[in-house]
């Protein structure tokens, strides 16, 4: 029960940890004058993200490569599957207009980049420059788009900046902290129930590190406010889960086994979906979050060997 107990404070730790972060960079850019659009996409995205860098890198650094991957691939799975699926039975998500279609395009692409990046025999710094290329047409999209947006006053009141750059550094060291704690707990789970740890961190280590993608997601759904920055959200996570997180790993290099076929063609065919979705002019909603719920569980059921 204690590898459980610590697994569930772990997920708990890196909830606040993200909270009080993100709402620390959330405020500091509403300072700096950003758009609602730079704040969600770039600031929310790349925030919603730090519990999978810290857990990501933790885990490579201890030699834990299939926790790293795991948690960065079955992440960004339940970010498009679960979550997407979830919130989509609940409200119509807009899939946006050319800004966000370019964003289901190179997210779309970035699936076929991390298939030819894990086919390779090992992960290094050579192997992984294509995800990094990514994360920077990615940057690159955003700066073009945020350009054309209008500026928030930044003038506004927003609180007290020493305290919430006080507020960030703690949120730092609570993701750093519930990082050390998941990964510790994740590889005693998996050597006492003798499941390999690429299955722990998929499925579990993945969802606690999505949870903070959850909440923001839930809480637009229901506030019926920023839904069309659900999916940026989501988009921008991934981007950074694989593209930057996943990318930057290379530093550690680890040879790679294979066996990914099941979730790469889960994330292609689910990006695939959401730009066909974009092109249409629909929105997301019940027929496609069933679709997308159904895929999840479908991946769920391949890693626990019943499919």
């Amino acid at each position: 029960m204690i590898p459980v107990l610590i697994l569930i404070l772990s997920i708990v730790i890196l909830y606040f940890g993200a909270e009080f972060s993100l709402e620390g960079s959330e405020k500091v850019g509403l300072k700096l004058g950003m758009s609602p659009l730079a704040i969600g996409m770039l600031l929310v995205g790349f925030g919603t993200s730090l519990p999978e860098f810290f857990v990501g890198h933790i885990a490579a650094a201890r030699g834990e490569i299939g926790i790293a991957l795991g948690s960065l691939i079955g992440s960004n799975i339940a970010n498009m599957l679960l979550i997407l699926g979830i919130c989509g039975l609940f409200t119509k998500i807009p899939s946006g207009g050319k800004p966000m279609r370019n964003q289901f395009i190179v997210h779309f692409a970035l699936g076929f980049t991390l298939w030819f990046v894990l086919s390779q025999s090992k992960l290094d710094i050579l192997s992984a420059s294509p995800l990094i290329g990514i994360c920077f047409v990615y940057l690159f999209m955003l700066y073009r788009d945020f350009r054309n947006e209008p500026p928030i006053e930044a003038n506004q009141d927003i609180g007290n900046i020493p305290k919430l750059v006080i507020k960030m550094m703690a949120g730092f060291g609570m993701l750093y902290l519930g990082g050390e704690l998941l990964v510790k707990s994740g590889t005693d789970l998996g050597l006492m129930m003798g499941i390999d740890s690429y299955i722990i961190s998929a499925i579990f280590i993945a969802f606690g590190t999505s949870f903070p993608e959850l909440v923001t997601s839930l809480i637009a759904c229901f506030k019926k406010k920023d839904t069309e920055l659900i999916l940026g959200n989501i988009v921008g996570s991934n981007l950074f889960n694989c593209a930057f997180i996943l990318g930057s790993l290379g530093i550690y290099e680890y040879p790679l086994e294979g066996g990914f076929h099941y979730e790469l063609v889960a994330l292609i065919g689910g990006a695939g979906f959401l730009v066909l979705v974009s092109l249409l002019g629909r929105s997301f909603y019940r027929a496609s979050a069933i679709f997308f719920l159904g895929g999840y569980a479908f991946m769920v059921g391949h890693w626990v060997k019943i499919f």
